[in-house]
């Protein structure tokens, strides 16, 4: 099948609409969980290294279904064909979620963890179609624009989440609490089920193939053969500048999702920060996580990712530095205000600079490639930082330094693919 540039554009207008309202919706529900996974695992009694595996098992899950699972996602020409049984799934996980403080005391912090791990596994096939879908909907010309409005629009309801789950923690008992937000936040998700159903994917047949020509091939949910999904690597027109970037946020993202468990052990086990602080700061890097999402999106097409990966990690790195040596709430805050910014223009380029690099015609593989190996970096830092933190003379300030350093190595690859890259 290919894309039909006419039908393309006229769908154009109303297929961005939903897809805004879609995300908005969706990242409500993130607004309200991720930012304080560490947070939950704790208040539920779970132990320190369960806030560390609660932040690697997304990243490792999303890693082991897209390495197995891209034959699998990459045979369907219509993307929205997969997209829509696993959506409904995620929708359930979300409210199984609300119902974990009925589970008797010592099995909440596990039954969070173990529902939001399993909860994975069909929202990795929900990306290895997503992303592809909206480069059939999207022109090359107006995808940096386009992922960089919609991360700040859902910039503004995850923050609206965060800064709503903040106040509720803040006031009501814990379990309450915990169940309520996840209610709410099923409903959003039902909202985002409905519009996500909306999408129209301009893609026709070729001539020979039929509308029902659905799929390519009979490849199995889970292949174990992966030799296929590894040809990105070794593609003689996209192969070199495609694993160089591999390379790059590989090392990069080791060192940034390293950080993330430890800024939540900084905040609650050393320097005892109660919720409403806690949300303070959740609150400020959601703020100016959506106004980065917004500006690189706008840079991204202007300049290139090249640039915008470059400069969003050599900034990232300062914050952890000022993690690691201050106590001061306000220069926390301002360090926290940065990450947020350089963070989200760091994970456009993530998450979208791939299709910029992977050829047209199908980028289901390179996509799945990149999902790999960014989250296999995403499931090994928090491992990492588990290991370093509990080294008696690195201790939590020096695990983020740690992190400093690993991002800065990253950083000077990324400097590399700028002077490679035409992307």
């Amino acid at each position: 099948m290919i894309i039909n540039r006419k039908l393309q554009l006229r769908l154009l207008s109303r297929n961005i609409r939903y897809s805004y309202i879609d995300g908005m919706a969706f990242c409500f529900m993130l607004g309200i969980a991720n930012p304080y996974l560490g947070v939950y695992i704790l208040r539920f009694g779970g132990p320190p290294e369960l806030v560390s595996l609660i932040s690697s098992v997304q990243p490792v899950v999303f890693a082991i279904v897209s390495l197995f699972g891209a034959s699998f996602a990459n045979s369907f020409q219509k993307k929205k064909a997969l997209l829509i049984p696993p959506s409904i799934m995620v929708r359930l996980f979300v409210l199984g979620l609300a119902f974990i403080p009925l589970l008797p005391q010592a099995y909440r912090a596990w039954g969070f963890f173990l529902t939001w791990a399993v909860m994975n596994i069909p929202w990795a096939f929900c990306t290895l179609s997503w992303s592809p879908m909206m480069g059939h909907i999207i022109p090359e010309e107006q995808r940096g624009r386009f992922f960089g409005t919609r991360n700040a629009l859902t910039g503004v309801t995850t923050l609206l989440g965060t800064f709503i789950t903040g106040i509720v923690l803040s006031k009501y008992p814990f379990e309450t609490a915990f169940t309520g937000l996840f209610a709410i936040g099923f409903i959003s998700t039902m909202i985002s089920m409905y519009f996500l159903a909306l999408h129209v994917e301009p893609v026709v047949p070729e001539p020979g193939e039929t509308k029902k020509s659905i799929r390519s091939d009979n490849s199995r949910i889970f292949e174990l053969d992966i030799r296929p999904n590894l040809q990105p690597f070794t593609d003689p027109q996209y192969g070199s500048i495609f694993s160089l970037s591999c390379l790059a946020i590989f090392i990069f993202h080791i060192g940034y999702s390293m950080s993330v468990p430890i800024f939540t052990l900084r905040q609650v086990n050393q320097l005892a920060l109660n919720n409403s602080l806690i949300a303070i700061i959740a609150t400020v890097t959601a703020m100016t996580a959506f106004l980065g999402s917004y500006l690189s999106g706008r840079a991204a097409d202007r300049y290139g990712y090249r640039y915008v990966l470059f400069f969003s990690t050599l900034l990232s790195v300062i914050p952890p530095l000022v993690w690691s040596a201050t106590s001061r709430f306000d220069i926390l805050v301002l360090a926290s205000m940065l990450w947020g910014f350089t963070g989200n223009a760091y994970l456009i380029c993530f998450t979208f600079m791939v299709l910029a690099l992977a050829p047209r015609s199908n980028p289901s593989r390179f996509v799945a490639m990149n999902t790999v190996i960014g989250n296999l970096a995403g499931g090994l830092g928090p491992i990492l930082g588990l290991f370093l933190v509990k080294i008696p003379w690195l201790g939590i300030q020096g695990s983020l330094i740690a992190a400093a350093a690993i991002m800065s190595l990253g950083t000077l690859l990324s400097l590399v693919l700028t002077k490679r890259g035409t992307f």
